[in-house]
């Protein structure tokens, strides 16, 4: 089962994307990311605005929609943490690794 905890500051902020983007079919998708370029690359936890797609598990936190893909739950795991950063930028963490 999915399980994903959210601060108080990034629910607000999500809160309000959700708002501003006005479709009853966003969620907000947790993905995995490659950063940065040549030996200095690595994969990363990013998030963004997305529609449903099959292969996934879903989870509902304060009435907004989350997402990941069941081969992102196979490196990560099932339970994630996000935040804001100092640039009040998600910042995912996950909790199974």
């Amino acid at each position: 089962m999915l399980e994903i905890t959210l601060s108080q500051e990034a629910i607000a902020k999500f809160k309000a994307l959700l708002a501003e983007e006005d479709n009853e079919d966003a969620v907000y998708r947790i993905r995995e990311a490659k950063v940065g370029c040549a030996c200095k690359s690595h994969m990363e936890l990013r998030m963004g605005i997305d529609e449903r797609e099959e292969e996934e598990q879903e989870a509902n936190v304060e009435g907004m929609p989350f997402i990941i893909s069941n081969d992102v739950i196979d490196i990560y795991g099932s339970r994630y943490s996000i935040d804001l950063d100092e640039n009040k930028l998600p910042q995912i963490t996950a909790l199974d690794k």
